[in-house]
């Protein structure tokens, strides 16, 4: 029986007492400086840019607070840096009438901070010493602060609840524009180019800030106290060294304006080949390198390179250094050991040129490989004129706040929003070439992404007509339509027959079959061949996929499609289009069940009992924590190789089960698996249910589901039989956030549908169909939870839907360019889901989901496709502490089923690698009693270094440690902010693919013309060599100090932030000799 869903009357107190420290830090760790200098540490020399002398009196509107002052915000782990300078406003630009900045603790260079007591004294009667002591603090940057500026037009901006909060002008976010004088706006101001001029480089070539305090003994006292803060976080996080070791001098040169122009200015790059010269414009645009020394880069590499792939090879490599400190050595050194051609990707991989745009830069790398799309493969030809851009903070996703959608709309021509309007109405600069904005996909979009071309290699007008017609008048769909064929897909090796159509199944305005269609059986055999799929999954019974204009699942009916037909609906086909490769996302696959914390909080609101949750928590704490200690005393349960499969493609139980059970590098993957999962556990609530499936949905062609009725026949593997769930099931989908999003249904079994495996199939009776009752949800390739645990089933109420009906949209007569440019803007200050599903897991903490502000959240969140507004009243003062804010917010200690959960996870799981120094260098005795040839080792030691400097540019960029890569497992992170964790899985699993095969490759080329005497094959004798060059002391410390001597003459960068040393993964990049090795007889 379906139940209205209770109105629930606010608790009498309204929010939870807060237990975060109040204090505030920026107040109470607050220095004020007598000057401040911005510029450039290279080496030992600071090269100072800028030189200015802020005003030191008290602020007369904050008691305590100083005009111009360095604070250490430790609660938000961030540098405050205010200063108001001496100069009158009208001769400085916005962002320095005052500086106003914010640096996050990730965002400073290892061991970055250095606090120099230079013992001069300063007299000064004010002081109960009778003098000052001189203090220079130094901080060595990443990227740049966060800049702020205030408003121009503070008096037009919206009061909140009817009054003004504060009597202080509202600020927003500093651009480039910000920093150069003139009338100009940042929206105004033409294509943005990759290396700012003038004044608007200064945030991308001030690395270093110094600041010159004269203190007083308890100012020192408080100064000494941020240093142990500093270190405190430096033991908590090892990974976070933001102190410098002793108290390192260093000169200093100031520069003049020729001087600066000379250093500074843009660099000429005319001549220089666009792939070259994107890469030097990138490295310009990181701060690895100044624009003056551009001029001997370039001759630099001419003489040391003759092709161009080698001249690009050598600068890919230099994005691994923090800063160039003498181009005339480093080129040098690199092109010693760099192989004259990049590695050949995997085939579904294409280079592809990422461009992040900031509020103050234009940063670009290396071409990265990516999964392809139809146009990559239309165009795999001319991909340097194809951009992947990104719009993103300087650390982090751009987030809107209230203040951004307000002075966005009084003054849509500064700040960041006029940022991205100018890269889209007025295009990027890249390599000397004009991009213009063409199209984002739906998960591009979601990442605030789009592509840009250069219409001087690909024709813009053919390129749209390729695509097909797309004539939606709605500017949101048509924008999805056109970003359809930028999915990210594999296409199918099979001449496909487009059949006749079928009909949709509709009834009272539903549609039962919305995005779901059939095809023939060697349809879905090819797809499954295309996305490389083997076992059981070569046979699919269904696939997510891309054919033209027309999108969705297809799944398979050997009665309604011959082997290669695909026959469409009218629900799948979202704009005409004459392409006919059939290209696939995705394939059916079985899924185990997960609970997650909107699922956990809607089924305890709706009856299921508490301790159930406990209970069953409990048992996955127990079944994951203690692998590591298990793997290494050979006692791995059944559970413990499940879990190694479910998280890693990684071949660990091969290895372990060949005796490695021991090795560092196999202690580490088992510690990051079991990390990770006690973190999400712990974060996420993402509690394993044996009695439960995560399959894709599709819908029951055959018509003999009755309403409310369900089919769902899993098989795990080949080993295991397929089994048909039957009886009454919840079936769920996510984000769930009304209590009508969880559902009961019954599972049977049906004759005429067993040929169905790993799908979920729907019934197309009744009044309504059943996935849009669970959060709106469709057939075009959602995923649902079934749940077969009486427990769960029998004690669930179940209450009535929401109708997910969405609201008549804005049409236009014809929709633009410009729209669609627009329309990309609005998403990103639209782009509110995330926080309306967090606001309403605080509030249903606080409150319940039947509360009605979290039913009135429910459906701000379920008007798909328009602007979604979240008033500030909903917003919570004070959060759960489940909800991991980072000591942003006000927390308290939830005493709800997610605060119980929570807290049973202690301590927060971390990881941290193995050192093979501290473990003395072991080493399996089956491997290294084998004997050793010198003259292979020195031939693979180039191959090695190739190896490892590939994975360290990786660590960089994803910001992840050694083992995260091989094993495709990212652990949480907060110093990874920009991307997702479970969205690195793939991009590391495929960067460690084409490391494998590259060094593979490489090495038996290395081998081709030498002749063993030995047992062995080839294969295994590199193995052997590979693993003394990994593990063992005497060949592992010779390596480390001809590292060591290589570095010195290169004068690169950050070695500790590079990568830890020794690394310890080369070896397994021939697990299977290695196995092979510890296997045989050799005597």
């Amino acid at each position: 029986m379906t139940i209205r869903a209770p109105r629930i009357s606010p608790p009498s107190v309204v929010s939870p007492p807060a237990s975060a420290d109040q204090g505030n830090d920026v107040l109470k760790w607050q220095f004020w400086p007598r000057a401040v200098g911005m510029g450039s540490l290279v080496g030992r020399r600071f090269v100072q840019v800028n030189y200015l002398t802020p005003q030191q009196q008290r602020n007369a509107a904050d008691k305590g607070w100083g005009k111009s002052y360095l604070a250490f915000d430790f609660r938000r782990e961030y540098l405050v840096i205010k200063s108001k300078l001496s100069l009158p406003d009208r001769l400085l630009p916005a962002a320095l009438r005052p500086i106003d900045a914010e640096l996050s603790f990730d965002d400073i260079a290892s061991q970055g901070i250095s606090i120099d007591e230079t013992g001069n004294r300063h007299s000064d009667s004010r002081s109960p010493d009778g003098y000052l002591q001189e203090v220079i603090v130094t901080v060595g940057i990443r990227r740049p602060p966060k800049f702020y500026t205030e408003f121009e037009e503070s008096d037009k901006l919206p009061s909140m609840n009817g009054k003004r909060q504060s009597n202080k002008p509202y600020r927003r976010r500093a651009t480039a524009m910000d920093f150069a004088t003139g009338v100009t706006t940042e929206r105004d101001a033409g294509p943005i180019k990759a290396i700012p001029e003038g004044p608007c480089a200064y945030p991308t070539f001030w690395n270093t800030w110094r600041w010159v305090f004269h203190l007083t003994t308890a100012d020192i006292g408080r100064l000494k106290s941020c240093q142990h803060k500093l270190r405190m976080i430096a033991e908590e996080d090892p990974q976070v060294k933001l102190l410098a070791k002793g108290a390192p001098r260093w000169d200093i040169r100031k520069l003049d304006a020729e001087a600066y122009h000379h250093m500074y200015g843009m660099p000429d790059l005319t001549g220089v080949p666009f792939a070259i010269r994107t890469l030097i414009e990138g490295l310009v645009a990181h701060g690895i390198l100044r624009p003056g020394d551009t001029a001997v880069l370039w001759e630099e590499l001419k003489r040391n390179a003759v092709a161009d792939t080698f001249k690009c090879r050598i600068l890919e490599s230099l994005y691994n250094e923090e800063r160039i400190r003498d181009v005339k050595k480093i080129v040098p050194a690199k092109a010693r050991f760099l192989r004259r051609t990049p590695p050949e990707g995997l085939d579904h991989l294409v280079s592809i040129r990422t461009v992040l745009i900031t509020p103050t830069r234009v940063v670009m790398g290396p071409p990265q490989q990516e999964p392809s799309n139809s146009v990559t493969r239309r165009y795999q030809d001319k991909l340097d004129g194809i951009l992947r851009v990104q719009f993103t903070d300087e650390e982090d996703r751009l987030f809107v706040q209230d203040y951004t959608k307000q002075c966005d709309l009084a003054r849509p021509d500064v700040g960041v929003m006029a940022r991205v309007r100018r890269a889209l109405q007025h295009g990027i600069l890249i390599g000397g070439e004009l991009f213009l904005p063409v199209a984002s996909s739906a998960s591009q979009q979601k990442d605030h992404a789009i592509w840009f071309i250069n219409n001087r290699i690909i024709d813009g007008v053919a390129l749209r007509e390729w695509m097909g017609s797309v004539e939606e008048t709605i500017v949101a769909k048509h924008s999805a339509r056109m970003g359809l064929p930028f999915s990210s897909t594999r296409i199918v090796d099979l001449d496909i027959e487009i059949g006749t159509p079928l009909p949709d199944i509709e009834r009272n305005g539903h549609c039962f079959t919305d995005g779901c269609s059939v095809a023939g059986e060697e349809v879905m055999k090819r797809a499954a061949k295309a996305l490389n799929a083997r076992g059981l999954n070569t046979n699919p019974s269904a696939i997510q996929f891309r054919l033209g204009g027309a999108k969705g699942v297809l799944s398979v009916w050997p009665d309604m499609a011959k082997p290669n037909e695909v026959r469409l609906r009218k629900s799948l086909i979202k704009f005409e289009s004459s392409l006919v490769d059939l290209n696939v996302v995705r394939l059916a696959k079985y899924q185990v069940a997960f609970l997650n914390r909107q699922f956990i909080m809607i089924m305890c609101a709706n009856g299921i009992p508490e301790q159930l949750m406990i209970d069953t928590f409990q048992e996955s704490i127990e079944e994951i924590h203690g692998l590591k200690t298990r793997v290494m005393a050979q006692e791995m349960t059944k559970a413990d190789i499940a879990l190694i499969n479910t998280c890693s493609d990684f071949p660990l139980n091969a290895l372990i089960k060949a005796g490695f059970h021991q090795n560092p590098f196999i202690r580490d993957l088992c510690d990051i698996i079991e990390c990770r999962a006690l973190q999400d556990l712990k974060w996420r609530a993402r509690v394993k249910l044996d009695a439960g499936v995560f399959l894709i949905g599709i819908a029951d062609e055959s018509g003999t589901l009755q309403e409310g009725e369900i089919f769902c026949q899993y098989q795990e593997n080949d080993e295991t039989p397929a089994v048909t769930v039957e009886g009454p099931v919840i079936v769920c989908r996510a984000p769930a956030l009304h209590p009508g999003d969880v559902r009961k249904a019954v599972a049977v079994d049906r004759p005429e549908l067993r040929h169905l495996k790993n799908v979920i199939v729907f019934s197309t009776q009744g009044a309504r169909d059943l996935p849009n009752m669970l959060g709106g949800g469709d057939l075009d390739g959602d995923d649902f939870t079934v749940i077969w645990d009486q427990r769960f089933v029998q004690t669930l109420t179940e209450y009535e839907p929401m109708d997910y009906t969405a609201p008549p949209p804005v049409r236009i007569n014809r929709v633009s360019q410009g729209h669609l440019n627009e329309n990309f803007v609005q998403y990103i200050l639209n782009d509110i889901l995330g926080q309306v599903d967090n606001t309403h897991l605080a509030l249903s903490d606080i409150y319940s989901p039947f509360h009605e502000r979290c039913l009135q959240l429910s459906q701000i969140h379920s008007v798909a496709g328009q602007a979604a507004i979240l008033p500030p009243f909903l917003k919570p003062k004070v959060w759960p502490d489940f909800m991991d804010k980072d000591g942003m917010k006000l927390t308290y200690e939830s005493q709800k089923i997610l605060g119980k959960l929570f807290r049973m996870v202690t301590p927060d799981p971390h990881f941290k690698p193995c050192d093979v120094k501290e473990l003395g260098y072991p080493v399996d005795p089956r491997i290294s009693e084998l004997p050793i040839y010198d003259t292979l080792l020195e031939r693979l030691k180039p191959i090695k270094k190739a190896y490892e400097h590939s994975l360290s540019w990786d660590m960089r960029r994803y910001r992840v440690l050694e083992p995260e890569i091989p094993s495709g497992v990212a652990i949480k992170n907060k110093r990874r902010k920009r991307a997702r964790d479970q969205n690195l899985n793939e991009p590391l699993r495929d960067a460690y693919n084409i490391h494998v095969k590259h060094t593979r490759d490489e090495a038996m080329k290395a081998v081709q013309d030498i002749t063993f005497r030995t047992r062995l094959t080839p294969e295994q004798v590199v193995a052997r060599h590979c693993y003394a060059l990994t593990y063992e002391k005497k060949y592992v410390e010779a390596w480390e100090e001809e590292q060591r001597r290589g570095f010195l003459e290169e004068e690169g960068g950050d070695v500790e932030y590079m990568r830890p040393r020794p690394m310890v993964s080369f070896a397994w990049v021939f697990w299977q000799e290695l196995v092979q090795i510890v296997q045989i007889d050799l005597l």
